[in-house]
């Protein structure tokens, strides 16, 4: 493209600009200082504004992590609670930043001053939020409106947001010099904020967490809040003998280029819809370990905050060629991504970044032992580094963007908050967009094309944009042909990549809550993994009694003969798991209704279409109802109907998952006690934290071997006998869930343990939605002073509990 000559160069604007409304003369012959305004700031207090800045996105990372733990336990925990956090987030921080643009027309002393009263402000907020964010939706939660939720806790989060939105641009604002180095400074300084937001995520996920819990997580973010403002409180003394520190400058109102506008919400949309992508690949890696998260994030904004120092360097050593530095950033974006994606996920074996859980690593762990487990946080972090490189030139783009709609230093915060209410608008656009229906119509293979065709699309607009006056050479051009080129090259069958020993992805179900991966197994079942964490597996043939998998394992008929008055119609599965468990409840006549409750749409048509055996009948069966929704938000709901159940399954296999724990606190178990009627019970999983958490709700547990332990919603009657009456005959002793009776090994006697009390040498540490130890457990596990709470009742010495109770068959 042809320079047009009736159009100033960008140097010569900005030698006219600051000649005419600042009386300097243009840059030649003219040195650095005399483009340099003295707003009485010396450079240890721009190092102090740096650390403020660290210090209040510390407190950001730290508030929006434990805000967002406390709406999941709220209104739930599926994926649309989490983009809800994030949504809000966005645009509170879009509505700061456009609100700045009013604010940085004061002097440099004044803005000093609000910034100093906003981190104040946000950190007050901060001490009382969690108490007036779950008093506030208890009185007026909207039930089953995510709208209403939506609208309710924005309310509640705007201001303290909207606070945290606007420090930053002040801060530029204040300290800025000149416009050789703003884009320097202003990638500087939004850097420095970055990383304190990679540190505070960090922080947050592997200690604050697990020690503080999430009112204490607060009380700290609170605490560094308090502190920035010190810091910008000790720098009011060196304004004041400033005359410049203490004048509003008088800035002319300009616009920004339509071009450059359009360009900076696609870039903004980029840089959202690029890290969820990498989330959902990484998670595939790592399995969603509670640790796995924060470190992720934490690598993100490291990557992001490095990008911002790049990309500001960038701006100024190469001012006059803007266009095509941010054409060369696209492009090195987007081929580093492309080969992120094409990574051989088989390579992360010897990283120890491609990892497995108990129940998927059973397939791996005769020839790879070491990658059966959680990974550990350095392995998160390095590994992230490496696969989300492509972070750093596509974070630069704000920076280098920032200094081409600048032309005067006077400019600077304001044209810092237009823009950064510009790639929020994008931020907001590519949570959405690419969370909640790129990832589920296109995959992450067509997510990652459509990612680079909409930024590629920002720089042709930047390009062509005729208020923009640059020359553009045909290397550009080619450059930026080579960046899109790559979006074609995206691999669209990502996940059928993951393959090590035994453990081969032959299909694949994507969608809005994760990645469902099919794996065939050689024995009877197909294990359906959710982003690579075992959630369920699919039966593909019928087990054999080699198999261990009677039916009396499974379909709570042992807990029928202890307690005969115990007969349940009305029973609430929470996960779909295996199947079997719903399979095997279908053979007692009197059961009325099982409503199952998945978080996951994908899991459930996985299941469905490799299910292949008698289990295949539950999804066809009149009283069997699926019901995709966040399990904790249903109780939630169901309690506000008045609904009631019998019986309660509630038995995630592995709830030190992320997540998972939400639905064994202490708070919960009280909430599904509500919902069981008189005589009604919870069954769970055999696991020593859930004997602690759940003795202290309903005062009792049973547990008659295997793989159900039992909490009554009443007194619990020791049994002297367990009575095989006839409407469990039939289920009591089948081999099979769906088949006929067959009496092979018969059970002269149970042995049950009955509990009153907790076992002090069963004891850990309470698991409740203030401190959530189930699933943070880093820091113990460091210090080397946690108890597990995943130890199984049948691998613990129970000899003194035991009480072996005789069966009675009654033939009538």
């Amino acid at each position: 493209m042809q320079k047009d000559n009736s159009i100033v160069s960008p140097r010569e604007i900005d030698e006219i600009t600051l000649a005419q409304k600042s009386n300097i003369k243009p840059l030649s012959g003219k040195s650095d200082e005399a483009l340099t305004r003295d707003f009485g700031l010396s450079r240890h207090s721009r190092l102090g504004f740096a650390i403020a800045l660290f210090l209040s996105g510390c407190a950001a990372l730290a508030y929006q992590v434990a805000w967002q733990r406390a709406l999941t336990q709220i209104i739930g925990s599926d994926a649309i609670s989490m983009v809800l956090v994030v949504t809000i987030f966005m645009i509170c921080l879009g509505v700061g930043s456009e609100l700045a643009k009013f604010l940085v027309a004061r002097s440099e002393r004044q803005a000093l001053i609000l910034y100093i009263l906003i981190e104040t402000g946000v950190g007050i907020y901060g001490v009382f939020s969690i108490p007036l964010l779950r008093t506030a939706n208890f009185v007026m939660g909207g039930g089953d409106s995510l709208v209403f939720d939506f609208m309710l806790n924005l309310i509640l989060l705007a201001i303290p947001i909207i606070g945290m939105g606007l420090t930053t641009p002040l801060i530029v604002h204040i300290a800025k010099q000149k416009l050789q180095n703003i884009g320097r400074t202003a990638g500087a300084l939004y850097s420095w904020n970055i990383a304190g937001a990679a540190i505070g995520a960090v922080l947050t996920g592997l200690v604050f967490m697990e020690a503080t819990g999430l009112i204490g997580t607060t009380r700290i973010a609170a605490a560094l809040n308090f502190v920035a403002a010190l810091i910008a409180f000790g720098a009011l003394a060196s304004t004041k003998k400033h005359s410049s520190a203490n004048v509003a400058p008088k800035l002319v109102k300009t616009s920004i280029p339509l071009g450059a506008a359009t360009a900076a919400v696609l870039f903004g949309f980029g840089t959202l819809a690029i890290q969820m992508i990498f989330f959902r690949i990484l998670s595939s890696y790592l399995t969603l370990s509670t640790i796995v998260f924060p470190v992720m994030l934490c690598s993100y904004l490291c990557l992001m905050a490095f990008g911002q120092w790049v990309g500001g360097q960038l701006a100024d050593r190469y001012h006059d060629r803007l266009p095509s530095v941010v054409v060369c950033l696209f492009a090195i974006g987007a081929i580093l991504f492309l080969a992120a994606l094409r990574f051989p996920p088989d390579w992360a074996a010897p990283l120890q970044a491609l990892r497995f859980s108990s129940f998927n690593g059973q397939l791996i762990a005769a020839d790879y032992p070491q990658l059966v487990g959680d990974p550990s946080p350095i392995v998160v972090f390095l590994f992230s580094l490496f696969l989300m490189i492509a972070v750093v030139p596509w974070s630069g783009l704000f920076p280098v963007m920032f200094r081409l709609i600048t032309t005067r230093v006077e400019e600077a915060g304001n044209r810092f908050a237009r823009m950064y209410t510009l790639y929020t608008v994008g931020n907001v656009a590519g949570a959405f967009l690419c969370g909640i229906l790129f990832l589920s119509f296109f995959g992450t293979g067509g997510s990652a094309t459509a990612t680079v065709l909409l930024v590629g699309l920002g720089c042709f607009v930047l390009l062509l944009s005729k208020r923009i006056s640059y020359q553009i050479s045909r290397y550009t051009w080619g450059i930026f042909v080579l960046g899109t080129t790559t979006a074609i090259l995206m691999p669209q069958d990502y996940y059928k990549t993951f393959k090590l020993g035994g453990y081969s992805v032959t299909d694949v179900f994507e969608g809005r809550t994760g990645v469902a991966t099919v794996v065939p197994t050689s024995r009877f079942y197909t294990i359906i993994d959710i982003n690579r964490t075992a959630s369920a597996s699919a039966l593909n043939a019928d087990p054999v009694p080699s198999d261990m998998y009677q039916a009396w394992r499974w379909n709570h008929t042992d807990l029928m003969a202890l307690d005969p008055t115990f007969r349940p119609k009305t029973i609430l599965v929470i996960g779909i798991g295996h199947a079997y468990l719903i399979d095997a409840m279908l053979d007692l006549s009197f059961v009325e209704k099982i409503t199952v409750v998945d978080i996951s749409s994908e899991i459930v048509e996985a299941v469905k279409k490799y299910t292949k055996n008698s289990s295949k009948r539950i999804f066809n069966d009149p009283r069997v109802e699926i019901v995709v929704a966040d399990g904790r938000r249903y109780i939630q709901s169901a309690i506000k109907r008045g609904d009631n159940y019998d019986l309660i399954q509630n038995k995630i296999n592995e709830p030190w998952h992320a997540g998972g724990g939400n639905l064994f606190t202490e708070e919960f178990f009280r909430e599904e006690k509500k919902l069981l009627n008189s005589g009604g019970y919870l069954s769970t999983r055999p696991l020593t934290g859930h004997l602690t958490d759940g003795l202290k709700i309903f005062g009792n547990a049973l547990w008659a071997g295997y793989y159900h332990m039992y909490f009554k919603n009443g007194p619990i009657i020791e049994a002297s006998s367990a009575i095989i009456t006839s409407d469990i005959k039939t289920a009591w002793f089948a081999d099979l869930p769906g088949r006929a009776a067959q009496i092979t090994e018969g059970r002269d006697n149970l042995r049950v343990v009955y509990f009153s009390e907790l076992p002090k040498e069963f004891a850990t540490d309470p698991n409740t939605d203030d401190k959530p130890t189930f699933e943070y457990y880093w820091l113990r596990q460091l210090l080397g002073n946690w108890i597990s709470p995943r130890l199984n009742l049948w691998d613990i010495d129970l000899t003194k509990y035991i009480k072996d109770v005789p069966v009675l068959v009654k033939n009538s």
